[in-house]
């Protein structure tokens, strides 16, 4: 399935079918993070729910720290 990844074309295996499958294929940290599909926010409790599909645009905020 193909997704866009803050605004990058991504190509997913087969068994990435959700937001939290998502975020563990791309190796980045669940906490600080926010996800939004198609311009809406999904609450993190719903990334095991959320499915993707094909042509989802994908946008993942990661918090950082800093002065």
């Amino acid at each position: 399935m193909n997704v866009f990844v803050n605004g990058k074309n991504t190509d997913l295996p087969q068994d990435v079918k959700n937001i939290a499958l998502l975020v563990r294929f791309l190796e980045i940290p669940t906490t600080g993070v926010a996800v939004a599909i198609n311009n809406k926010v999904v609450r993190k409790a719903d990334w095991e729910v959320h499915m993707l599909a094909e042509g989802d645009e994908v946008v993942i905020i990661t918090a950082v720290c800093g002065g």
